[in-house]
């Protein structure tokens, strides 16, 4: 639908307003424009609207400019004069759910006589042309441009129309409506060449008399200005008016919205801080779409009642939400509705195996989920039992997690993938066996690496396959990083660990390494290398494949939160060290660990560090080769000055001491 600027300017001042401003805020409040053509001969821009179907109304200048003084807020210049009759709109009751008030159905009838019909200016039938109304008598022009204008019009007809009831308007029903005669009266004073205007608001729509959408506003500016227009354009005698009226109860519409809703819907509004649009600036908006709120304080709700243009587009609280929005501008709203998310409590357990996977993955491990129903290697009479299994292999609850883990292996070399590091975190069950109908469930973590090309000790080398020397070095740097106190120890061939909980019996017997606690002594996992033999159909005997399971509570149970560090701050000494390089016969099963702890027990102050440098035994594999040698460098260093001839002096002959005591005490 096409506007002219001009004509809506003549209802709004809109001189203190760029162009790009205006159109850019009706764009933004929904009123989308299909085009926009200047006209140079009177300086005018015609706008075309594309109309929804809910903006009905939007059909005349005077409708266009009322809803652009709506959002941009400024006051109309041409204020609608309704009709004033002393006590013709009585509120008749109010309540917080339905107001009613009573309307009037009005007529006003003038008589034309002695029409000379003047040509039609141009000005008006270029406002006929915008909107594709074709030129007729100067009469008619006038007629069609009073409706583009303000909305409503006037109907022509007289005596001889009337009688042939060729008029839209039946005059007996008007006159039954009215219950008055003066209608009748007017028409047979009339002769048949005259013309007789008339100016209601009521119209027929389909063989019905009804009352138009605006019933309860009849325009005196419009009577006026087509009064002037006429006497202008047309030479003609306006005789007096006659007019009759008729008062009519119309409930109004009535809504009621909730402050929460409005607040829900829209969510918060921009700014440094979250929060919703004010209870004063929803009030404020409100008043300016001209829906007359009231808010009570207490059911924190807003009463609005509807205008009777508006009667067919605000229907539901969704649309005045939406009228809220379209004024405050939704572009001053976040994209969404932020909301508070409460991330709930975290118990320190949930902590801590989050670390501990977390660890894995940048270890370089990936984890893998395996179902807890399996079939255990290993028969034994506590393997938990399902009753009528589906499927044979899956007839019982694991006992261990490395079990799956090997499956995952074979699966996995069958695709030609070589390199394997998985672990996988779960749970395991066997029956109490202080009440046999009792089962125990507990967490595990378990892991498998096998990697044929870890590590190259030469760059014009090929790589190497992963060693229990590498293995075990991974595990104390995941114990170490989770900040757990857990400590590796061999375990000796006689001593027995077999456990249902751990599968000691995938382990190499002579190949496999103890994690402990050490403030209990207690065994709460075990390492080492897998014993192939057991999937020897699927790889070679010479593939080297590493495995761990760590009971998970009590790897929990080692590790610390430490809200402060444990190290202490030391001065670094600024003089030189001396070295010495020592070899040691040990016999073949006795720890180094404890030969540097010997050493060191003399509480020799000058020991900065030991350190292992090589390992050398015999290759004979007799029984009677039950022997060893350790090379070992051992660093000193002062603190407070550089190491004389006396001091190295001391030193070797209390290392040549040493070392005789340690020969006779480990042969």
């Amino acid at each position: 639908m096409k506007f002219s600027l001009q004509l809506i300017n003549s209802f709004i001042n809109l001189d203190n307003i760029q162009f790009n401003e205006f159109e850019e805020n009706l764009i933004l409040s929904g009123l989308e424009i299909d085009n926009i053509e200047t006209i140079e001969k009177y300086q005018d821009k015609i706008i075309d609207f594309n109309i929804t179907t809910n903006r009905e109304e939007i059909s005349s200048s005077l409708s266009l400019a009322r809803e652009a003084s709506t959002i941009l807020n400024i006051p109309i210049k041409i204020l609608p004069i309704n009709l004033n009759y002393k006590n013709s709109i009585e509120k008749k009751f109010n309540t917080l759910e339905n107001t009613q008030y009573t309307h009037i159905a009005y007529i006003r009838i003038i008589s034309l006589t002695e029409v000379f019909t003047k040509k039609t200016p141009d000005w008006l039938l270029d406002q006929l042309k915008i909107h594709n109304i074709k030129e007729k008598t100067t009469l008619n022009n006038i007629q069609e441009y009073i409706k583009i204008k303000w909305g409503q019009t006037f109907y022509i007809t007289n005596n001889k129309e009337i009688n042939e009831q060729k008029n839209i308007i039946k005059y007996s029903d008007l006159a039954q409506l009215f219950n008055t005669k003066e209608i009748q009266i007017i028409t047979k004073d009339t002769s048949n060449t005259s013309k007789i205007l008339i100016f209601t608001t009521i119209n027929k729509k389909d063989n019905h008399i009804a009352l138009n959408n605006e019933c309860s506003e009849f325009y005196e500016n419009v009577f006026i200005d087509s009064i002037k227009l006429i006497n202008t354009f047309i030479g003609a005698k306006i005789g007096k008016y006659n007019e009759a009226y008729q008062k009519i109860v119309i409930k109004d519409q009535n809504i009621q919205i909730k402050k929460r809703d409005i607040n829900k819907s829209l969510g918060y509004i921009q700014g440094k801080t979250l929060k919703f649009i004010t209870t004063y600036k929803i009030n404020k908006i409100l008043q300016q779409l001209q829906l007359a709120p009231k808010y009570y304080k207490t059911a924190k709700l807003f009463e609005l009642v509807i205008p009777s243009y508006r009667a067919n587009d605000l229907t539901r609280d969704i649309d005045i939400i939406e009228e809220i929005g379209r004024i405050y501008q939704f572009h001053n709203f976040f994209n969404r509705t932020k909301t508070n998310k409460l991330t709930g409590y975290k118990s320190k357990n949930f902590i801590q195996v989050t670390q501990i996977r977390n660890t894995l993955n940048n270890i370089g491990l990936h984890e893998v989920i395996n179902c807890c129903i399996t079939k255990n290697i290993k028969k034994h009479c506590r393997n938990p039992q399902i009753y009528n299994p589906i499927i044979y292999e899956q007839k019982e609850l694991r006992t261990n997690i490395l079990e799956n883990l090997i499956n995952n292996y074979e699966h996995n070399i069958k695709n030609l993938k070589n390199n394997i590091e998985i672990f996988e975190i779960g749970k395991v069950f066997a029956i109490n066996h202080k009440n046999k109908q009792q089962y125990i469930e507990r967490r595990q973590l378990g892991g498998l690496i096998h990697n044929n090309n870890y590590t190259r000790n030469n760059w014009n080398k090929k790589s190497g396959n992963i060693t229990l020397f590498h293995f075990k070095n991974i595990i104390e740097t995941f114990l170490e990083t989770i900040n757990s106190k857990a400590k590796l120890q061999e375990i000796p061939i006689a001593h027995n660990t077999t456990s249902i909980h751990f599968a000691e019996h995938l382990l190499k017997t002579n190949k496999k390494i103890a994690i402990y606690n050490p403030r209990n002594k207690k065994i709460i996992g075990l390492m080492g290398e897998f014993n192939n033999n057991l999937i020897k159909k699927f790889t070679d005997k010479n593939e080297r494949i590493y495995i761990f399971e760590i009971n998970l509570n009590e790897l929990i149970e080692t590790t610390k939160f430490n809200n402060h560090l444990e190290y202490v701050s030391q001065k670094y000494s600024n003089y030189p060290s001396v070295t010495r390089d020592i070899s040691i016969k040990l016999n073949k099963y006795i720890s180094i660990e404890k030969v540097k702890q010997d050493i060191i027990s003399d509480n020799n102050e000058l020991i900065e560090s030991i350190e292992i440098l090589n390992e050398y035994k015999n290759n004979d594999n007799t029984k009677n080769n039950t022997t060893r040698y350790i090379s070992i460098r051992i660093t000193y260093r002062s603190k407070v000055k550089t190491l004389n001839t006396e001091d190295i002096k001391y030193i070797d002959t209390n290392l040549d001491n040493k070392l005789k005591e340690l020969q006779e005490t480990y042969k």
